[in-house]
């Protein structure tokens, strides 16, 4: 019943409750405050719906607030935005330079890089288009994560809600906040390595690159660095592929974000078969 609730949310409860409560006061406190009142005592599920009312009221405005917090945040950014282009164009007009001004690297970095993709899986290949074209353009450091927020348009409100003030302005933290936001596991890659066709307006230029980032950007995930490892990868997921739905679950768990390799993979699901015979 009073798991979750947190201070206020007792205070809140023992006060609807037209309980008395001191400034001071403590959870244990709180808690038997509430254990006491005569309603309690005559009707508890009425007293557990009500502090579960008062804690989901309580997440409801706290995610209101975040959210609040998030736009704040995004529309202040945006006036930095304007402000850093106002400025560029303003050094450009006294120095007659105008092909590296914000508003036009946001526009030919756009034309450059594929849309901002709706399912987990595009975003590898998002990323790995945006930074082609960051280098096709000479992008300078500084503009990196504004024309990432640009892009990323109404998305850019769900990210801020996590972005330290610190790291708007840190292109590598802010993509790597993005995909931990959005991007499907090494496990999820692979598969839609395995299940990639090509689409009917795709060239087979585009499918191939499409492919090509897909299976790098797994290795990436499976931090694979050389051949032997590359090699024991292959082993290892022609072996997990194999195996039975309970068992690849046991193993997915054990192995969290990481892989075992094809040795420790067999004894790990030689150890689970044994003791589930023994059970």
């Amino acid at each position: 019943m009073f798991k979750n609730c947190r201070k206020e949310d007792l205070r809140i409860v023992a006060l609807e409750l037209g309980e008395t409560v001191a400034e001071k006061v403590t959870i244990v406190e709180l808690t038997e405050i509430i254990k006491e009142n005569k309603y309690f005592k005559e009707d508890v599920e009425f007293v557990k719906e009500l502090i579960q009312y008062t804690i989901e009221d309580r997440k409801r405005a706290e995610e209101d607030r975040k959210k609040k917090e998030a736009e704040n945040r995004l529309r202040e950014k945006e006036l930095e935005l304007e402000l850093a282009r106002l400025n560029v164009n303003s050094d450009n007009e006294r120095t007659g330079e105008g092909c590296n001004t914000l508003d036009a690297l946001v526009k030919s970095v756009r034309i450059l890089t594929v849309k901002v993709p709706n399912r987990p899986e595009g975003w590898a290949f998002f990323f790995a288009s945006l930074e082609r074209a960051f280098v096709s353009k000479n992008v300078p450091e500084k503009f990196k994560s504004e024309i990432l927020l640009n892009l990323l348009g109404e998305k850019a409100s769900n990210v801020l809600t996590y972005v330290k003030d610190d790291e708007l302005n840190n292109y590598e933290q802010l993509k790597s906040i993005i995909l931990r936001e959005y991007e499907p596991s090494a496990n999820q890659f692979l598969e839609q390595f395995k299940k990639a066709t090509r689409h009917p307006n795709e060239t087979f230029i585009q499918y191939t690159s499409r492919l090509i980032t897909n299976w790098q950007y797994y290795l990436k995930l499976r931090k694979v660095s050389d051949f032997d490892i590359l090699n024991d990868l292959i082993v290892s997921d022609k072996i997990f592929s194999s195996l039975e739905k309970e068992v690849a679950s046991h193993i997915s768990v054990r192995a969290g974000n990481d892989w075992f390799r094809p040795l420790e993979l067999s004894k790990e699901i030689d150890l689970y078969n044994t003791s589930r015979e023994r059970a």
